[in-house]
C-alpha cells in the first residue's frame, strides 16, 4: 500500500479526478474548443502521463517517491492554502467588479502576500506589473481563446446588457 503513494501517481490521479470534473460541464459552442475543452485535454494528457511513468515503477521495482510531510512542506502548504483561498475570494468577486479590478486586486494580493522582502519598492511592483499582467491576459483571452469576460454588475453604469 505504501508503494500507490507514489508522487506521479497520486498526481496523476488527481489530475484525472480534475479533468472528468470540468469535462462534463463542456458546451457545445464551436469556441469553445480552444480553453476550456484544450485545457482539460492537456491535463488529461499530463494525468495520463504521470500514471503511466508512476506504474512503471511499481512494475521496474524501483524505489518510489513517497508522499511525506516536512515541516518545510507545511509552510508551503501555508502559502498554498492561501493563495486558494485568494483565488476562490476573486472567482466570486469577479462578477461584482468584472475582470479588470478583480484580477488586479487578486494579482495583487498573492504578489504582495508571496514576496518574502515586503519593502516598499517590492510593493509597488507588486501593484504595478499585475496591471501589465491583466492587460496582457485580457487580450490573450478575448481574441486568441474567446472567453467571455463578466462584467461588472456592482458598478453603476457598468451593469451587464
Amino acid at each position: 500500500m505504501q508503494r500507490l503513494l507514489d508522487r506521479d501517481l497520486v498526481t496523476g490521479l488527481v489530475l484525472l479526478c480534475i479533468y472528468s470534473l470540468f469535462i462534463a460541464d463542456s458546451s457545445a459552442d464551436p469556441k469553445d474548443w480552444i480553453f476550456p475543452i484544450l485545457a482539460n485535454y492537456v491535463i488529461l494528457i499530463i494525468g495520463i502521463a504521470l500514471i503511466a511513468r508512476g506504474a512503471f515503477v511499481l512494475i521496474v521495482k524501483r524505489l518510489p517517491d513517497i508522499l511525506h510531510a516536512d515541516k518545510e512542506d507545511r509552510i508551503a502548504l501555508t502559502d498554498v492554502l492561501v493563495f486558494f483561498l485568494i483565488t476562490l475570494v476573486y472567482m466570486f468577486i469577479m462578477y461584482g467588479l468584472g475582470f479588470w479590478l478583480s484580477s488586479w486586486l487578486m494579482l495583487s494580493a498573492t504578489s504582495i502576500y508571496l514576496t518574502l522582502d515586503k519593502t516598499p519598492r517590492n510593493i509597488r511592483i507588486a501593484m504595478v506589473v499585475p496591471l501589465g499582467t491583466c492587460i496582457a491576459c485580457y487580450y490573450a483571452f478575448l481574441y486568441f481563446f474567446y472567453v467571455p469576460f463578466p462584467r461588472a454588475t456592482w458598478w453603476i453604469g457598468f451593469m451587464p446588457d
